[in-house]
């Protein structure tokens, strides 16, 4: 599930900045259409999780989510829509469906799994490792189709989503019956929930956090395509290049467990948030080729340890009938509202700056090293989080006690060490 699911916007995302250059598509609009992930990433993911904590299986919302999102890819790869304000209507669309998405695979995930914070990282690294061969099958298949030179497009990239998009809406009928658990409760006492949980001071300070980071990171896919390929690397290359940094993620993720227990939830977090720093600093200096590639590696990092650690970080903080909406809950702060003005911010920096021009990345910079600080100074884990475990069933147990750092049971209610 993970590596399809990531296979699809892998196909195509890393080469969207190049494709609507081709289009002549620059500055404001393009800012507005990469924008359009954050948009579907912000108010939908908290509607799907609701739906899912309450009234329908995930799987089922998954298969039909990627069933319409194959529609508007072909629409897209076709060469039909080509025009700023359409190309704005059909990804707004596309990303109000699948947007929800990676948080819905994130819960099912963690429901079906029997200790999640050992065995998620294990199966997220399959999304990293989709999205990194699926980048080399495009590039492969653009030198074979020819299609390597500026003003040509990058069809072929929408082509393959949308084929690896209908195999994944028949896949996901096949993945474990994940029904709803919070059935009978009333939507304000889900929001009350997820405000409690929200307003904890550790949580709030990651979620304020993960918001500052994700005002930088659209800058990777709107600035470094064109960076990279200004710098001389040929344009068949770039998706290959784009995926370098899932090789320290896969590496990072298999570890992951490892890492909690070794460095604590605050260290693993802020593992991640120096790496993203250290990248844009990096591309300051204004380096050559061979480092602003290989910078690439300490993305996987940021993804890794602070992106992944904190989606399990916010699991364990959860009631299990609120895991979706707290997942969702995660994915507005970053993927929602912090990437739809960062991607507005990339936009405008962009349209006043050429294409190798190294100031670019000033700005993420100085935000992302000015979190770092924010972060090392504010998160306090308290001295004990409370877990509370599903309610037994023949499918899922009571969990032994020794699972997910538990020290005290009482019926349904685990108490857990801060660091996991």
């Amino acid at each position: 599930m993970m590596a399809l699911v990531f296979a699809v916007q892998g196909s195509f995302w890393p080469l969207l900045a190049v494709h609507l250059a081709d289009l002549g598509i620059e500055g404001r609009w393009r800012g507005l259409l990469f924008a359009t992930l954050a948009v579907g990433s912000s108010a939908v993911p908290l509607i799907a999780g609701h739906l899912v904590d309450r009234l329908m299986a995930t799987e089922r919302l998954l298969s039909l989510a990627y069933a319409v999102g194959t529609a508007l890819l072909v629409l897209l790869a076709s060469g039909v829509v080509t025009q700023a304000g359409w190309l704005f209507v059909v990804l707004l669309l596309y990303w109000c469906l699948i947007g929800p998405t990676f948080s819905l695979c994130n819960s099912l995930s963690m429901r079906s799994l029997r200790d999640p914070r050992r065995e998620f990282g294990w199966v997220r690294l399959w999304g990293t490792t989709g999205w990194m061969v699926i980048g080399w099958l495009v590039s492969v298949n653009m030198m074979i189709s020819g299609s390597t030179q500026a003003g040509q497009g990058a069809y072929e990239s929408l082509w393959v989503a949308a084929a690896v998009s209908a195999v994944v809406a028949v896949y996901c009928l096949t993945l474990p019956h994940t029904p709803p658990l919070a059935v009978g409760w009333h939507g304000h006492r889900a929001a009350k929930e997820a405000l409690a949980l929200a307003r904890q001071p550790d949580v709030a300070v990651f979620l304020i956090t993960a918001f500052g980071v994700y005002l930088t990171v659209p800058l990777v896919y709107q600035v470094m395509p064109g960076f990279l390929e200004a710098r001389g690397l040929p344009r068949a290359w770039i998706s290959t290049t784009m995926t370098l940094g899932q090789l320290t993620e896969i590496g990072l993720l298999a570890v992951l467990p490892w890492l909690f227990r070794r460095l604590g939830a605050k260290l693993t977090l802020s593992l991640g948030i120096w790496a993203w720093f250290l990248r844009f600093l990096s591309l300051c200096l204004d380096p050559p080729l061979w480092i602003a590639v290989t910078g690439t590696l300490l993305h996987g990092v940021g993804i890794a340890c602070f992106t992944v650690a904190g989606q399990l970080y916010i699991d364990s903080r959860s009631r299990p009938q609120l895991r979706a909406s707290a997942q969702a809950l995660v994915l507005v702060c970053t993927s929602g509202v912090g990437a739809l003005l960062g991607n507005v911010l990339a936009g405008e920096i962009v349209g006043r700056t050429s294409a190798g021009d190294v100031l670019v990345f000033l700005i993420p910079c100085v935000i992302d090293g000015a979190l770092l600080i924010y972060f090392l100074r504010g998160f306090r884990a308290p001295v004990s989080s409370v877990s509370w475990a599903t309610a037994p069933t023949a499918d899922h147990p009571s969990p032994p006690s020794h699972l997910r750092g538990a020290v005290i049971g009482r019926g349904h209610l685990v108490t857990e060490s801060a660091d996991g």
